[in-house]
C-alpha cells in the first residue's frame, strides 16, 4: 500500500511539471507593470498635458447653415475616447462652472476680449487626484469662444508615464 501511495504522489508530481516553458518576457512585463514608480509633479504635468493634446485633437466645432431660418447649427464633437469626463464652455454661457475651471475660462475669456493668445492648461483638482486639462474653443480656426476640459486621473497619468 505504502509503495503503491508513493508511486502515485511520483506520478503526480511528473504529470505536472510538463513541457511548458514559463513566457518570461510577459511575466517580465507584469513585474514591470506593478513596480512602484516615483515620479515627479513636473513628469505628472507633462504627460497630462500629453495626454489631454492627444485626446483634444479629435475635437471638432463646425457651423452648419440652417437654409430655412438663416441661422446656425453647432456641431460639436469630442472624438472616439470615451475614458475620461470631457465637456465644453462657451463664453456666453459658462454654466455651472466653479473653482480652478471658472478661474481659468475667466482667463480665456479676458484673452479673448483682450486679443490675446490662450494655451494650454493642466491644473489640479479634487486635491490632485485629477488633472483638469482645459484648451482653448477655437471657431473658424482663428476665433476663440469657449473652453474644452478633461479630466484625466491622476493614477492614468502616472501608469502612461513610461521609465
Amino acid at each position: 500500500m505504502k509503495k503503491t501511495l508513493t508511486f502515485i504522489t511520483c506520478l503526480f508530481f511528473l504529470q505536472s511539471c510538463g513541457n511548458e516553458k514559463i513566457d518570461t518576457a510577459s511575466a517580465k512585463a507584469e513585474m514591470d507593470a506593478r513596480e512602484i514608480r516615483i515620479v515627479s509633479d513636473a513628469e505628472i504635468q507633462e504627460e497630462a498635458m500629453k495626454m489631454g493634446d492627444q485626446i483634444s485633437s479629435d475635437f471638432s466645432l463646425s457651423a452648419i447653415p440652417e437654409p430655412i431660418s438663416d441661422t446656425y447649427v453647432l456641431n460639436i464633437r469630442y472624438g472616439t475616447d470615451s475614458i475620461y469626463v470631457k465637456d465644453h464652455y462657451f463664453f456666453d454661457d459658462p454654466r455651472d462652472l466653479s473653482g480652478k475651471a471658472l478661474d481659468i475660462f475667466e482667463a480665456y475669456l479676458y484673452n479673448s476680449e483682450a486679443g490675446l493668445v490662450s494655451e494650454a492648461n493642466v491644473q489640479k483638482i479634487e486635491d490632485g487626484k485629477v488633472l483638469l486639462y482645459t484648451k482653448p474653443m477655437i471657431a473658424n480656426d482663428t476665433t476663440a469662444v469657449g473652453m474644452w476640459t478633461i479630466e484625466i486621473p491622476r493614477k492614468n497619468v502616472v501608469l502612461n508615464i513610461k521609465q
